[in-house]
């Protein structure tokens, strides 16, 4: 059940402080008294977000041992493999299989970074700026989270390694997992992160439900590469909050991958706190079957002399629906804020259907805003082309797509995962679009 029950039963077995567990109690209280996202609500309106709630049958998922995981040892091995000369932690159902061990670099667990200090987490924790519609979905996660993961670069440390971490997550049919991740980088840092989430499913029958929190904490003058990849299968329905703060000269360049799930509702936040911030985010949607994929960018821009440029791309096959919202947003003192949004969308069949829908809130003076959008089939005249040089339409459209694909895959500072998931894209295509 999801009650204040199962809060103590988390509290109980992380063995938290007080203010944690008190930090539950509200977000679950708020998310009690929160209505759901209204149809009218330009940015919820597509999806059915009843099909996210926990209290429609579902239950909190249990810890699993390991053990129980339902992998083969070459499964698991192909899973957690390192790609290439990358630093690897992998964790399976919030435990940690492979020991992070970076050098200048803290992963750990809530329960162990607790035991040192409390204000970095806490900070971030009780942070707010959502909308009431987005509070009453990360308030589950507020309230129920057990997977949770912080990781920390101190002050003026570069980090050269790549750094890949893992998560592996097994749920049940009707199970509820809320995952929990804090990055924070200090002040004159730089680190180039890989976040991999990938569903291991015991049944692919019934639906389960991962409710996710990412807060990522960029101090002033810090570079950060960061990439989301998502796996997860097919009967998963996902919401994701993913939010990005940026203090004065900080630096930011994001990747948001999205490659599975049935249903999944984002909301990737940008927030530009500090002048002369800046940010490059890239995402990409590689739709099939029956999915139905729903991502809001918000470039929220509250200081000066601050950038954005975003790109996110998708490319659908079968029956899979994209809805794109997109929102820019400069407050009434960000003067001489430049910000770009473009969303292209390649359909790669009759049935797969994209919706694309920008928006602009502009309260300064001074600044310069653009966006751009695209939605339909490959083109005929560059299939055409490349077939009146010998190439067989087959191939032809194959190459269109990857190059359509390859602006973002570019965005991945990670040269084997590149080629990892080029071939994975390229190898799910369909011969007949």
């Amino acid at each position: 059940m999801f009650d204040s029950t199962t809060i103590d039963q988390l509290a109980t077995r992380f063995k938290e402080p007080a203010w944690l567990t008190d930090l539950r109690r509200a977000a679950w209280a708020k998310h009690r008294e929160l209505p759901w996202p209204h149809a009218s609500d330009d940015i919820w309106r597509r999806t059915d977000v009843s099909l996210l709630d926990p209290s429609k049958g579902f239950v909190p998922a249990e810890p699993t041992l390991q053990q129980s995981v339902p992998l083969t040892d070459a499964r698991l091995a192909e899973l957690t493999k390192p790609l290439g000369g990358e630093a690897l932690a992998v964790r399976v159902n919030g435990s940690w299989l492979h020991e992070p061990c970076v050098p200048g670099l803290t992963i750990e667990d809530f329960s162990q970074a607790l035991k040192r200090q409390a204000d970095p987490l806490r900070q971030v924790l009780e942070s707010d700026g959502m909308t009431p519609a987005e509070q009453k979905l990360s308030t589950l996660n507020g309230a129920f989270h057990h997977d949770d993961v912080l990781i920390q670069v101190p002050k003026a440390m570069s980090i050269a390694q790549p750094v890949r971490l893992v998560h592996l997550i097994c749920a049940s049919a009707q199970q509820a997992v809320f995952p929990l991740t804090v990055i924070t980088v200090g002040s004159g840092s730089s680190i180039t992160l890989i976040d991999e989430y990938v569903s291991v499913e015991p049944t692919a029958a019934a639906p389960h439900l991962i409710n996710a929190r990412i807060e990522l904490v960029i101090e002033p003058h810090a570079k950060v590469h960061y990439v989301r990849l998502q796996r997860w299968g097919l009967s998963a329905r996902e919401f994701l909050l993913q939010r990005a703060t940026l203090a004065e000269g900080a630096s930011l360049t994001m990747a948001n991958i999205n490659l599975g799930a049935a249903l999944s509702k984002a909301h990737i936040v940008t927030k530009f706190i500090g002048p002369n911030a800046s940010s490059q985010l890239y995402g990409f949607v590689f739709g099939h079957h029956q999915q139905h994929i729903d991502q809001h960018t918000l470039q929220d821009h509250q200081a000066p002399h601050t950038t954005s440029d975003l790109q996110f791309r998708a490319a659908l096959q079968d029956s899979s629906r994209m809805i794109y919202t997109g929102l820019i947003r400069i407050a009434k003192n960000a003067k001489q804020t430049n910000a770009y949004q473009s969303n292209h969308n390649l359909l790669l069949s009759n049935t797969a259907q994209a919706e694309t829908i920008p928006m602009l809130e502009i309260l300064a003076d001074d600044v310069q805003c653009k966006h751009g959008a695209s939605i339909g089939p490959i083109d005929d005249e560059m299939a055409f082309y490349l077939m009146s040089r010998g190439v067989p339409r087959p191939m032809a459209e194959r190459l269109i797509v990857m190059g359509f694909i390859e602006p973002v895959i570019q965005q991945v500072p990670f040269e084997p995962l590149q080629e990892r998931l080029r071939q994975e894209i390229e190898g799910s295509l369909h011969e007949n679009h």
